[in-house]
């Protein structure tokens, strides 16, 4: 059994590790009590609509980074190159190189799907517009900034699922490196 783990926060780091390497459906409450170290009784004192209320942590956990590090160098005045490559370090940061499954993959579908799809689709739309609002900063008028952001964004959970697919980041990684010119690439 895993060490036992001190804080709410390193519990909901290590569940969003165990559903990133299980998927939802497959991360049992064995599964989820191995790795954090607690038994069921004190996950479900942590989590008490069980695994459900573990899933809504997990999306928090991300939904505070993505807002934290990546929606808010977005959203800042400035050069939009380097607002970009902000995002996309903090992207690369977030998913460990691409070594990590990607969580909108984990979470959009099964059990998983019903129970979140509708707020991972709300936090999707944040990022698309963000992303956006940068093309728009950066000279594309608002249809081709969109169409770029949406873009952007099934380019880099697409590296995602290969990359883990395929045990290797390559894919992931040259997504990130081309961000800025995927979204920025001919703009005015």
């Amino acid at each position: 059994m895993a060490a036992q783990l001190s804080t709410r926060e390193e519990v909901v780091d290590t569940l969003m590790q165990v559903f990133r390497d299980h998927g939802y459906d497959g991360a049992s409450l064995s599964i989820l009590s191995e790795a954090t170290g607690l038994g069921r009784s004190s996950l479900y004192h942590y989590f008490p609509n069980g695994k459900a209320d573990m899933g809504a942590a997990v999306l928090v956990r991300a939904s505070e980074f993505v807002r934290q590090n990546m929606l808010a160098p977005l959203q800042e005045e400035g050069d939009p190159q380097a607002r970009i490559a902000r995002f996309a370090s903090a992207l690369d940061t977030f998913y460990s190189g691409g070594k990590s499954a990607c969580l909108t993959n984990v979470f959009a579908v099964g059990e998983a799907g019903e129970l979140f799809g509708q707020r991972l689709g709300e936090r999707l739309q944040l990022l698309i517009d963000a992303l956006a609002g940068v093309a728009c900063d950066g000279g594309l008028t608002e249809a081709e900034a969109q169409r770029r952001a949406e873009d952007v964004v099934i380019s880099v959970h697409g590296a995602l699922v290969v990359s883990h697919a395929l045990d290797d980041t390559a894919t992931f990684r040259r997504i990130v490196a081309e961000l800025p010119g995927r979204l920025l690439g001919g703009a005015a």
